[in-house]
């Protein structure tokens, strides 16, 4: 099973994606051979708050 540092290359730094930060939107480059599943999996997504 690929970890998040497989899956997560690096983020996408853009104006856009500056100002998507208010609404906790982020935008990452993921590996070409991801898949949704990977890329969805609760592993990699914040901890859900309290």
């Amino acid at each position: 099973m690929k970890t998040a540092y497989d899956i997560i290359i690096r983020p996408i730094i853009t104006e856009q994606s500056m100002e998507d930060l208010d609404i906790k939107k982020y935008a990452f480059e993921v590996a070409k051979d991801a898949n949704k599943i990977e890329i969805k999996r609760p592993s990699l997504r914040s901890p859900p708050r309290t």
